[in-house]
């Protein structure tokens, strides 16, 4: 509090930028609401989360120490460093910016949900002071008997003079020296590995190694079944040359040269064959929705089919179906993944543009879809960790020097710059290379450089104008060879690519897309309402040379004569045809007596099985049948189309303080500053106040108040103002003096002070 007080505006603005957790809640009026912020464990715990290595390693020191202050000689001693140490300094100022540690005079302060960061800092136990505090007078005057050190007549006596003693590294290692063998090999271990001792496992206290360094104060036992070995005791087995790990630069990563065009080329194919793929994988979901497995997500199977229809590896399907999901192209329904709304306009759009959400959702994507083997669009601890490792790993490729790419995935450099989330090589192998991976499917980083993509990413820049210069408009029109083959260079125009679609059989796609026409395919266009000369005339019209080949001409009409010689209409299913002969060579075909086709008439047959069944079989038999309806008029065949809302994002916090920290700054620095009579009131402080200012509430809801004022959570009040009217509010408490509650009331969207006794009734929200 003293210290926040003393900064400048813009130092204390530097902190509200740096912790914008603390902007999230209601407006603050005071200093001391911005240091109780501060101080929340939860937010602490978030800010020390995207703290670099040597921040963390000078917490791990300071909480060694284990007081409630350290002094700056003593952290610098600790790391083998000057108190003005530049590099010291710097990292003391990081700290200091997040108000996770701060100066006091020749001391540090450290944020009090900080000294539980580390179950053991520095493989180092608690200090000699807090282990002896339960120890029986007896059992301290035999350590001090053990140590050459005199009884001592009080307890505070004794206490003072072991802890002394267990400081004075030179005595610890004198008394260690004159140990039994085993003895010595057993601490020199337990002062390296870790304090914590299991007594059992290295046999009975009385006896073994555990039992003489018990006597001599060397380990502290808890009562129960462990012993910890005090932290001065650590430290001076360790020797006097030992220093707590401090790496304040980051490690250098391996590069290469790279030409900037090479970056350029890689980038626009990465991005081109993103949305292809993208593409593919979305029109093979509208054509057939994915079934979701009953556990959650997108399992092998479906994973398996749908990179067998794209055209690439299960890796690469698992990113485009989270990126589609995540940019709310997909959506879920009944246990099946569908397009959502907002597929079609996607669709329709040129490839810089379909390109942008994806890169925008990629980013931050709560999932590592290269990383992972089990079931698609499912969500894991990895991914939390990703949605924010995204960002520094584009920013660890733009530190790069210019024109150099780094070889590697820059993972020794992301666990400098983010220890906590990055985690150590041993906790998974894939889960960095595969991040690495992911840039560079989606463009965003090239030859180990970053982009014009990734460069607008990370800076928030002109996205889609960066997309637009890498990857060129769609293609409208196609080569028509001779082969019965078409060929689109280049990403094909949604036009384009629907009516291809309808016509011919996606082949192959990357640089070039090639579809293939089929008596089938041109049967299925027909049936799906295409006409022949239509077809024909839609073809010649996105033709390259405005002319078909000869052979694909042929096709079309050829099938077009022969489609809908043959009509069924689903009146019991009846077969009719102006042609007698054709009619009884179908009646007569033993492929199709399944159908128990009946002669009717001359140009008409019954069939007992439904209209489906019956036009797959004439169609397997070799026959072109067309449906009709019941008033003879030709049935169009369509595949309809299934479309999902667009999934619910979270909406972000609202921001209910001032939207420009340094003018926060200026404004509670300006306000005059309350020190507090004390601590918060405790939740014994806060019953007693409810007891004697709101005995009209009852037991139950006494209880919910409490805790509500107790812990600041939101709690829902009827409220009878000083004219008698009653409303009914919810509240986030955050102070409460006497029969005074300052709240900030969700109705009125302002912090206002209600009086216990006036409160009528009291409820959770």
């Amino acid at each position: 509090m003293r210290w926040l007080a003393s900064l400048p505006a813009e130092d204390l603005a530097a902190i509200l930028t740096r912790r914008p957790d603390v902007l999230s809640g209601p407006p603050m009026s005071s200093l001391t609401g911005l240091a109780g912020r501060l101080q929340d464990t939860e937010a602490v715990v978030a800010a020390a989360g995207g703290l670099p290595l040597p921040a963390l390693q000078l917490i791990e020191v300071i909480q060694a120490f284990g007081g409630p202050e350290v002094s700056l000689d003593q952290v610098a001693a600790a790391v083998g460093r000057k108190p003005d140490d530049p590099e010291l300094a710097a990292t003391l100022q990081v700290l200091a910016q997040r108000a996770l540690v701060w100066p006091d005079g020749e001391d540090l302060r450290m944020a009090g949900p900080l000294w539980a960061a580390f179950e053991h800092p520095l493989r180092l136990g608690p200090p000699a002071r807090r282990l002896l505090e339960g120890a029986q007078v007896s059992e301290l005057r035999e350590i001090a008997g053990a140590l050459g050190l005199a009884r001592g007549r009080t307890r505070a006596t004794v206490v003072a003079d072991v802890c002394g003693a267990l400081a004075d590294g030179e005595r610890v290692r004198s008394v260690l020296a004159s140990a039994p063998a085993d003895a010595r090999d057993f601490l020199s271990k337990i002062a390296w590995d870790g304090p914590l001792v299991i007594m059992g496992l290295y046999g009975q206290p009385s006896t073994g190694p555990v039992a003489w360094a018990l006597r001599h104060g060397l380990l502290v036992a808890d009562g129960w079944q462990h012993a910890l070995m005090p932290s001065e005791v650590g430290m001076a087995l360790r020797g006097p040359d030992w220093r707590a790990p401090f790496e304040p630069q980051p490690p250098t990563p391996a590069v290469t040269a790279v030409e900037p065009a090479s970056v350029h080329r890689e980038a626009a194919a990465a991005a081109t064959a993103a949305v292809e793929q993208a593409s593919a994988l979305l029109a093979a979901v509208a054509a057939a929705p994915v079934a979701l497995l009953k556990a959650g997500g997108v399992g092998s199977r479906e994973l398996k089919r749908l990179a067998k229809t794209v055209g690439c590896g299960e890796p690469e399907v698992r990113l485009w179906l989270e990126l589609a999901y995540a940019a709310g192209l997909i959506g879920m329904s009944e246990l099946r993944a569908l397009p959502a709304d907002g597929y079609d306009a996607w669709c329709a759009a040129d490839p810089a543009h379909r390109l942008v959400p994806l890169l925008r959702a990629w980013l931050h994507l709560p999932a590592t879809p290269l990383a992972t083997t089990g079931a698609a669009l499912t969500r894991d601890a990895f991914g939390l960790a990703a949605y924010d490792l995204r960002p520094a790993l584009l920013q660890t490729a733009a530190d790069l020097p210019d024109g150099q790419g780094a070889t590697g995935d820059l993972a020794e450099v992301l666990r400098w710059r983010l220890p906590m989330l990055v985690g150590s090589p041993e906790d998974d192998e894939q889960f960095l290379p595969g991040l690495w991976r992911e840039a560079h499917l989606v463009g965003a980083v090239a030859h180990g450089a970053l982009t014009a993509l990734g460069r607008a990413l990370l800076s928030d820049g002109d996205l889609p104008a960066a997309a637009t210069t890498l990857l060129p408009p769609a293609v409208g029109e196609a080569v028509f060879q001779n082969d019965l083959t078409a060929l689109v260079p280049g990403t094909p125009a949604a036009a384009l690519a629907e009516l291809l679609d309808a016509a011919a059989v996606r082949e192959s796609s990357g640089g070039a897309t090639t579809w293939r026409f089929s008596a089938a395919s041109v049967r299925a266009a027909l049936d799906a309402g295409h006409a022949p000369d239509d077809l024909l005339a839609g073809l010649r019209a996105v033709a390259v040379a405005g002319a078909l080949p000869q052979a694909l001409e042929y096709l079309i009409r050829d099938v077009g004569r022969q489609h809908g010689q043959v009509r069924v209409r689903p009146v019991a299913c009846v077969l009719r045809a102006d042609d007698p002969a054709l009619l009884a060579e179908i009646a007569g075909a033993r492929a199709l007596r399944p159908l128990g086709l009946s002669v009717l008439a001359p140009t008409v047959l019954a069939s007992a099985k439904p209209v489906a069944e019956t036009l797959a079989a004439l169609r397997a038999a070799g026959y072109a049948p067309a449906g009709e309806d019941a008033q003879g008029a030709a049935a169009v065949e369509r595949v309809p189309r299934q479309r999902v809302a667009a999934p619910r994002r979270v909406a972000e916090p609202r921001t209910r303080g001032s939207a420009d920290p340094l003018e926060l700054a200026r404004r509670l620095l300006a306000a005059p500053v309350s020190t507090p009579a004390g601590p918060r009131p405790t939740p014994i402080g806060v019953a007693k106040a409810v007891r004697d200012y709101a005995p009209q509430l009852t037991g139950h809801e006494r209880l919910v108040l409490v805790n509500a004022i107790s812990e600041g959570t939101p709690v829902e009040i009827t409220y009878t103002d000083s004219g008698g009217y009653p409303s009914q509010r919810v509240i986030e408490p955050l102070d409460l003096e006497g029969p005074k509650l300052s709240a900030w009331c969700q109705l009125r969207e302002d912090e206002r002070m209600f009086l216990l006794p006036r409160i009528v009734s009291v409820a959770l929200p």
